[in-house]
C-alpha cells in the first residue's frame, strides 16, 4: 500500500510512520524499498536471521514488528532457506456435549469461519470488537491455543484483528453445512448464532427504554426455521429483506447476495428469550443486564449507564485495533 508523488518518490502507507521515500531509500521499518518510484517488500535476509533464529519471535510477532503478512514472512523464511522450528501444539479432543456442540455450530454458521487445514481443522474469526476476540479464546483454548493478528481491509481502510486456532479432526463436524437445529438444544444453537450475528440496541423511545435484537444474515432459510420455531414458542419475531444483492452497503461493501434480517423489539419477549439463550458475548450481556434493571422502562433511569457502556465500547475498539 502506497501513494505515488513527483520526482518518483512514494508515500508507503503500510503502518502509521507513513514514510516518504526516494528512489533507493527504505522505510523505518527497514523492509520496504523505493525501487525507481515503486514501493517493493525486500526482508533482509539478516533481519529474519536476528528476529527468527536469534531472538526466537514466532512469525505472528514478526509480523507485527514488520507489518507484513505471516504469509510474506514465511515466504521470506522459505526463500533464504532459514531452518523452521518446529512446535507440536497439543490439541485435545472436542468434549461430546450436544448442547456445546449447537453452540459451536452457531458460531459458524454466523461470522465464525471453520475449514479444512491439511490434516487439521482451523477456526477463523475477523473483528474490530475486543468482545469478539475475547469469546473466540474462551470457546476455543480448551481445545488448542488461539492466536490473532493484523490484517488490513483495502475495502474499509481500516485494520481488523483475526483470531485464528487449529484443531483436531474431532471438530470436523464444524465443516458440515447440513444440520438439524430444531430439536432441544435449539437456544444453544440459537446462543452461538445471536453471539455471531445479533446486535442489540438499546435507545429513547419518546423518554422509554426502547430495546431491539437484530439477527443479520445471507441464509434466508436459516433465518426462516429460527422465526418458525421461536413462533410456536410464543415469541413473535418479524423477518424482512435488509440489502438486495448488489446494493452498496456500510463501509463501501457492494453486497454478493441478498441480506436477510430477523428482528424483535418488544422488551418483555427479548428479557424473556434472553432467559432461554445461554449469551457468552459480553457487551450484549452488559446492555441487555442495564434494560433488565430500568425502574419502569424509564429511559432516564438507564441513560447514563447506557452511554457510559457505548463510550467504554468505542475506546475499547479504538485501543483494540492500536495494539
Amino acid at each position: 500500500m502506497y501513494k505515488k508523488l513527483k520526482n518518483k518518490r512514494v508515500q508507503c502507507r503500510s503502518c502509521a510512520n507513513f514514510c516518504v521515500l526516494a528512489p533507493g531509500e527504505r522505510g523505518k521499518c527497514g523492509v520496504r524499498e523505493n525501487i525507481d518510484g515503486k514501493l517493493f517488500i525486500n526482508i533482509p535476509k539478516q533481519v529474519l536471521i536476528q528476529l527468527y533464529t536469534h531472538k526466537k519471535l514466532s512469525m505472528e510477532k514478526i509480523s507485527k514488528v514488520l507489518h507484513l503478512s505471516i504469509s510474506k514472512v514465511w515466504k521470506f523464511i522459505h526463500k533464504y532457506g532459514i531452518p523452521v522450528r518446529r512446535f507440536k501444539y497439543e490439541k485435545r479432543d472436542f468434549s461430546g456435549d450436544p448442547s456445546e456442540k449447537a453452540y459451536l455450530l452457531g458460531l459458524v454458521a454466523g461470522d465464525f469461519y471453520a475449514y479444512r487445514h491439511y490434516r487439521q481443522i482451523a477456526a477463523e474469526l475477523t473483528t474490530t470488537h475486543p468482545a469478539m476476540i475475547d469469546l473466540f479464546y474462551s470457546v476455543f483454548k480448551r481445545y488448542g491455543i488461539p492466536v490473532q493478528r493484523f490484517k488490513y481491509n483495502k475495502i474499509t481502510g481500516r485494520y481488523e484483528k483475526v483470531g485464528h486456532v487449529l484443531l483436531n479432526n474431532s471438530f470436523e463436524f464444524l465443516l458440515s453445512k447440513d444440520f438439524e437445529i430444531d430439536n432441544e438444544y435449539f437456544y444453544d444453537f440459537l446462543a452461538g448464532f445471536f453471539n455471531s450475528e445479533g446486535c442489540v440496541h438499546v435507545y429513547n423511545n419518546h423518554g422509554y427504554v426502547g430495546l431491539s435484537i437484530l439477527i443479520y444474515n445471507s441464509n434466508k432459510r436459516l433465518l426462516k426455521i429460527i422465526k418458525n420455531r421461536l413462533e410456536r414458542d410464543g415469541f413473535h419475531p418479524k423477518f424482512y429483506k435488509f440489502f438486495k444483492k448488489g446494493e452498496k452497503a456500510t463501509n463501501n461493501y457492494k453486497r454478493g447476495c441478498d441480506l436477510w434480517v430477523l428482528t424483535m423489539h418488544t422488551i418483555e419477549e427479548i428479557l424473556r428469550l434472553m432467559k432461554k439463550v445461554p449469551i457468552k458475548h459480553q457487551e450484549k450481556i452488559d446492555k441487555i443486564k442495564i434494560v433488565s434493571l430500568a425502574h419502569g422502562n424509564k429511559w432516564k433511569s438507564i441513560a447514563k449507564q447506557i452511554y457510559d457502556l457505548k463510550i467504554k465500547i468505542k475506546n475499547e475498539v479504538k485501543e483494540f485495533i492500536k495494539q
